[in-house]
C-alpha cells in the first residue's frame, strides 16, 4: 500500500505532475528513461538535454521540477551544471543518475544534488528518487552511501533533540514528516534544522546525511 507521501503525490496526478527535464548524451538512454518515468501517473517529463550546457539552458527555459543528471556528458562538467542550475533555477531539484559508486559524490553533494542514482538498479529507484527530491527529501543510493561511510572523526555534541532530528533527517524524511514523528509544528521544526545545520556547518539535506554517516549517528 502507497505511503502517505506518495498518495500526497498521486492526489497532484492531473492538475500538477513532477515536471522532469532529462539530461543524457545517448539518445537510447534517455528513451528509456522517459518510457519508465511517464508509466507514472504522477510524473511529466518536459524536456531533454545531451550536454550539461543544454540542460542549464532547459532548467532556465522549462522551469522542471526535477532535473535528471547523467554524470558524464560533453558540455561543462557535471558539477559545474548542477552549480550553476541551483543558482539560476534554485527550485530545481537534481538527481544524477550514473553508472559510478564514488566519483565525484562529495563534490556534486556540495554543489547541491538532492539525490544520487546507479544506472544498475531497477528502473522504480530512479521514480522513487524523483519523488523523494521532489517533496523536500533525499534519496542516495546505498552502495553510494557505504562509499561515503567513514570512521567517525569527532564533531559538536549533539543535544537528544538534534541527534533524533538529524536520525530522522538522514532517512531521507522531510519536515513535514518529521513534524508529525516528534509532535512539533512545521516552523519549530525548521527552526530547530536551520541551527542544526549552523552547528554542523553544512547547508543541506545531503550535506547532513554525509555528516550524519560520517559521525556514525544512526
Amino acid at each position: 500500500m502507497p505511503g502517505a507521501s506518495h498518495l500526497r503525490l498521486l492526489g497532484m496526478t492531473m492538475s500538477n505532475p513532477i515536471r522532469v527535464l532529462l539530461a543524457d548524451d545517448h539518445p537510447f538512454v534517455r528513451a528509456g528513461l522517459r518510457a519508465t518515468l511517464e508509466t507514472e501517473p504522477d510524473v511529466l517529463v518536459v524536456g531533454e538535454a545531451a550536454d550539461g550546457d543544454e540542460a542549464q539552458r532547459q532548467c532556465q527555459a522549462l522551469r522542471p521540477d526535477v532535473l535528471v543528471l547523467d554524470l558524464n556528458m560533453p558540455g561543462s562538467p557535471a558539477t559545474a551544471t548542477v552549480a550553476s542550475v541551483r543558482e539560476l533555477s534554485p527550485p530545481v531539484r537534481v538527481v544524477v543518475l550514473t553508472g559510478y559508486e564514488d566519483a565525484y559524490v562529495r563534490d556534486l553533494i556540495a554543489a547541491g544534488i538532492g539525490g544520487y542514482v546507479l544506472k544498475d538498479e531497477a528502473p522504480e529507484t530512479l521514480v522513487q528518487a524523483v519523488r523523494s527530491v521532489v517533496s523536500g527529501g533525499t534519496w542516495f543510493s546505498q552502495p553510494v552511501v557505504a562509499q561515503l561511510v567513514r570512521p567517525a572523526p569527532t564533531g559538536p555534541p549533539l543535544t537528544e533533540r538534534e541527534g533524533q532530528l538529524l536520525r530522522l533527517i538522514s532517512r531521507g524524511w522531510d519536515n513535514a514528516r518529521i513534524a508529525a514523528e516528534v509532535h512539533l509544528t512545521q516552523d519549530t521544526v525548521r527552526n530547530y534544522v536551520s541551527r542544526l545545520y549552523a552547528k554542523l556547518g553544512v547547508q543541506t539535506r545531503a550535506e547532513a546525511i554525509v555528516w550524519a554517516r560520517d559521525h556514525d549517528v544512526a
